[in-house]
């Protein structure tokens, strides 16, 4: 039998975690390279000021993109002891309605964060002509990310769940 090809929406969504876990990589050496720098230079005498804002920035990024890469990983903390000890159905029903409450708490996110954003555009760093934007941005942006990734768990549940009903 053939294999099934992937749909392109699913390709695409791929394309993006592959590419936020290369980002995320790459936000991460980053930042421990300016800290290196950064360190060195103060201690022979010529401190790099800008350092410490670029490697704000990139914090800021990594850490909301790193919290989508867990999230779709299911890396993050839960409370399997309980859930499981529980009925099959009821442990569903608390999936659902945590994936909901979730995407609740993730439209509030991109929701206000660009209210965020947007109210400290013109606030700038010491020493960069950035907008303090770029940091307030990585919120609403990674927390769409994120309401992808949940909205693509609950679809491939019920898919699966939809499958083995039918007995494929």
């Amino acid at each position: 039998m053939a294999e099934r090809k992937k749909a392109p929406l699913r390709v695409l969504y791929e394309y993006v975690c592959k590419g936020e876990q290369y980002l995320a990589a790459a936000l991460f050496i980053t930042i421990v390279a300016l800290v290196f720098i950064s360190a060195l230079t103060r201690k022979m005498g010529f401190p790099i000021q800008w350092t410490m804002d670029i490697t704000k920035i990139c914090f800021a990024w990594l850490s909301f993109i790193s919290g989508d890469i867990a999230l779709r990983n299911g890396a993050l903390p839960s409370m399997d002891m309980l859930v499981k000890k529980l009925p099959d159905k009821l442990q569903l029903i608390i999936k659902y309605m945590v994936w909901l409450m979730m995407l609740a708490l993730l439209v509030f996110f991109v929701y206000f964060g660009l209210k965020l954003a947007s109210s400290n555009s013109k606030r700038q760093f010491q020493t960069l002509a950035v907008s303090y934007s770029v940091v307030s941005m990585s919120l609403p942006v990674c927390a769409l990310c994120m309401c992808f990734s949940v909205m693509y768990s609950i679809a491939n549940d019920v898919k699966s769940r939809w499958e083995n009903r039918r007995g494929k």
